[in-house]
């Protein structure tokens, strides 16, 4: 990425030590170091506050990254979405598998709901594990940066440029409600006791 180096030049060429820089933009020098370097990218408040400091605009601190940040953003968007289809599809196996086994089998319906209960834990740690990822934190961050830059221009600009494929959020909102649908069906299972009116088994 070019901007770590961006931010070096605009900074060198106010005379100004990463100190300096890093007092106007209220963060530490360490902080500044790790922009520079390459090694962190800002949130949009830093973003915001290191545009100010340096009176530049956003546009100008992310330059020649555009293409890059978007990339990334949809990288993580297909990522996530895969994440969710196989949770999706084992949600859908194991609500299938007790269905068929509360109507055959009862003592190794107990075995699958134990291990069904398991495997719905490790999905859903996997699903928050992947959403405050640094991957996804990076992605994040640079989808705020590219909506800070592009905040006067049109929705649809602003959408194509931070990297929002219509595609991509209406598969991530399927898969979120077959994800809902299905757990309803398997606490209907699991906790029969619950009685809730909406699963018919």
């Amino acid at each position: 990425m070019e901007f770590g180096s961006t931010l070096a030049k605009l900074r060198e060429g106010r005379g100004w030590s990463q100190a300096k820089l890093a007092e106007k933009a209220g963060v530490s020098q360490e902080t500044i170091a790790a922009w520079e370097g390459g090694r962190e990218f800002p949130a949009q408040e830093q973003l915001l506050a290191l545009a100010k400091a340096l009176k530049v605009k956003i546009s100008r601190l992310i330059e020649g990254d555009e293409e890059l940040m978007v990339k990334v953003i949809e990288g993580t968007d297909v990522y996530e979405t895969a994440v969710m289809g196989i949770i999706s599809a084992v949600t859908v196996a194991c609500a299938l598998a007790l269905i068929a086994l509360s109507h055959t089998d009862q003592a190794a319906l107990e075995i699958a709901v134990r291990v069904t209960e398991a495997i719905l834990i490790v999905g859903l740690l996997a699903l928050v594990w992947q959403r405050r990822s640094p991957r996804a934190q990076r992605a994040k961050a640079f989808r705020d940066a590219l909506e800070a830059a592009d905040g006067s221009q049109t929705a649809f600009v602003l959408k194509r440029r931070a990297g929002r494929n219509t595609g991509n959020t209406v598969m991530q909102f399927v898969l979120g409600a077959i994800i809902a649908v299905t757990l309803i069906v398997l606490l209907g299972i699991i906790m029969p006791e619950s009685r809730l009116p909406w699963v018919m088994l």
